[in-house]
């Protein structure tokens, strides 16, 4: 597509929403009021679609939009049937290089949160954040890289009382993503979503919810809007 300003996308948005049904933009406004600025999602070399597609469905249920994808040593892969439509709602970034993902992301005041064992590490329960959170979650056979360790600025582990002292890794994400929603929640009115991303993140609904989408962007576009 074209690359548009914020005005035009409001434009394509109120197109594409006159063939919406009723209820539809009611809902994304609903859904877009909840979604957490103040929490991100990173996974780094998760190489199990299913696995993979729990963790999506979870962080769409809990209100995470933006989820940065790390492929540098195994390819990320997706069960649609376990995703349960996920992927249409979240805003997927795919990258190589880890470090490049999480300095940017500290650049934007995000703090990285990682799970982990190490005598460093808190409880997730102890764990109250006064920045935004970009929670790491590791490759199922050995967890976070040493990279992801060292530009960690905080470590959690969930407490575990029972014999397993392991979680597969999309129990581990819905247990930490859980913990942390309502923990960033509040901080997300200092760090709001820009009027860029509410559009786009509603363009790209309104579009997987009309199947002929590709042709009414073509007119759109044809129509001289841009």
């Amino acid at each position: 597509m074209q690359t548009l300003d914020l005005e035009q996308k409001k434009a394509l948005y109120l197109h594409l929403g006159q063939h919406l049904s009723a209820n539809k933009i009611p809902l994304f406004d609903q859904v877009w009021s909840q979604r957490n600025s103040a929490l991100r999602l990173v996974l780094e070399n998760i190489y199990q679609p299913l696995n993979a597609s729990a963790i999506l469905r979870t962080a769409d249920a809990l209100g995470i939009h933006w989820v940065d994808v790390i492929e540098n040593e195994h390819p990320w892969t997706i069960n649609r049937k376990i995703a349960k439509g996920a992927l249409d709602w979240l805003h997927i970034q795919r990258h190589q290089a880890v470090e490049e993902v999480l300095l940017d992301l500290k650049k934007r005041g995000f703090q990285i949160v990682v799970t982990d064992f190490s005598p460093e590490a808190i409880s997730i329960h102890d764990f109250v954040p006064e920045k935004p959170v970009a929670l790491v979650m590791g490759t199922e056979l050995s967890g976070i890289s040493n990279i992801v360790k060292e530009m960690a600025d905080v470590a959690v582990v969930i407490p575990m009382t029972g014999f397993s002292k392991s979680l597969n890794v999309s129990v581990a994400a819905g247990i930490a993503l859980s913990h942390l929603t309502p923990r960033t929640q509040p901080l997300c009115s200092a760090f709001p979503f820009d009027e860029e991303e509410k559009y786009d993140t509603l363009i790209q609904w309104a579009c997987h919810s009309i199947y002929w989408s590709d042709t009414l962007v073509r007119e759109f576009m044809e129509q001289g809007k841009v």
